[in-house]
């Protein structure tokens, strides 16, 4: 944080409030000193109504339709054929890979696509898998010139003990996040809103738990990892065949376009500025990622051509839209187009990437969706 304000960078008290551009303390979903994730807000607590049955270790092979209506899904468990039909309406929460793959599977898709595979089309929605968005990261490394507590904490004898530890009564070295720090910035200072954003891993990126002789210590290293927050480039998933088993094909093309490697270029100048700054010496030996060699704007295009790597916010391949855009998958309160009694639910339906990671609105979405259901059903 002394080294952003060095480079002149501002700070925000809240990211999530009237104020993005900045430096702040990276916002988690915590409750009771422990991670609270989606399912443990809202699934496990809904386990014990009597109208919940979860079945798990079962694959979803398809959804049924009939007269241009989903009536159920099929799926199999344990290698048996199960079915289950629905009383009101099927309800899609795949994700954005298997959403797309199971609407496709199902005959829901683009023709051209559905026909290489020998799949009857029920519904021709070429927009289905296409649309694929995520934030790119790239990737700048620094040698400690100083050890670290963390790289003597992964010793194995010592992190296993510490997680156990972290497990039972949520403290000691294990409970802490070694990635507190986040920044949203402006790539040109004439935009009006981010169009960047800074993450801070204080551990080498590839760190793992070791035990001399069996596995070495892994480098002490810190990371700034700059991230495209608006990519233009889109990409795809598609089918391998027509068989539920098979992973379907993701194609991320990742910085296709000028602009999207301008933008990420200058991050990377950004996050290196950063760590040359004063308050960062005591701690840094050398630039490791992408080196002192690497000069030149091609050079580093080529860096993060070779590094860069997904944040895991991929949006977008059942985007919601109106019935006159071809590519809309899903209506305003997530129907798919063409199909009755049939909803999308989860990130999938985003028509574009958000200024910031998607856990938050992705259960928003879902919110909203569970106030659309009701009201259906109540009308």
């Amino acid at each position: 944080m002394a080294a952003a304000k060095a480079a002149n960078h501002p700070y925000t008290d809240d990211y999530n409030g009237p104020e993005q551009e900045g430096f702040s303390i990276l916002q988690n979903t915590i409750r009771n000193g422990r991670r609270c994730s989606a399912a443990d807000a809202f699934l496990r607590p809904a386990m014990r109504r009597a109208n919940l049955e979860v079945k798990t270790r079962a694959l979803t092979t398809r959804i049924d339709l009939e007269a241009g209506r989903a009536i159920g899904v099929s799926y199999i468990q344990r290698g048996e054929q199960h079915r289950v039909r629905a009383a009101r309406e099927v309800i899609l929460a795949g994700g954005v890979i298997n959403s797309p793959q199971l609407l496709m599977l199902s005959g829901i898709g683009d023709p051209r696509e559905l026909a290489l595979h020998g799949i009857p089309v029920q519904a021709a929605l070429p927009g289905v898998g296409r649309n694929l968005q995520d934030h790119v990261i790239g990737l700048v490394q620094f040698r400690r010139k100083t050890p670290g507590p963390f790289q003597r904490q992964m010793r194995f004898d010592r992190i296993a003990l510490a997680v156990l530890r972290a497990y039972l009564f949520g403290s000691g070295f294990a409970s802490d996040l070694p990635s507190g720090y986040i920044a949203f910035l402006k790539s040109d200072p004439a935009l009006k809103a981010p169009d960047i954003q800074l993450l801070s891993n204080i551990v080498p990126f590839d760190a793992w738990p070791y035990l001399a002789p069996f596995r070495r210590p892994f480098d002490d290293a810190f990371s700034i990892l700059p991230v495209l927050l608006h990519p233009e480039s889109r990409g795809a998933v598609t089918l391998r065949s027509a068989d539920p088993f098979d992973a379907p094909k993701i194609f991320q093309n990742f910085l296709s376009t000028d602009r999207d490697r301008r933008v990420l270029r200058q991050a990377v100048k950004i996050a290196r500025e950063i760590g040359r700054q004063a308050p960062l010496r005591p701690y840094v030996a050398h630039e490791m990622d992408p080196g002192p060699d690497c000069r030149s704007d091609e050079e580093i295009d080529a860096h993060t051509r070779r590094a860069g790597i997904t944040s895991h916010h991929p949006v977008g391949t059942c985007k919601m839209g109106l019935g006159h855009d071809e590519f809309a998958v899903v209506d305003q309160r997530l129907r798919v187009h063409g199909v009755d009694r049939l909803r999308v639910v989860d990130a999938s339906v985003m028509p574009d990437l958000i200024a910031g990671n998607i856990n938050a609105p992705v259960m928003m979405i879902a919110a909203k969706a569970a106030d659309a259901i009701i009201a259906t059903q109540h009308t």
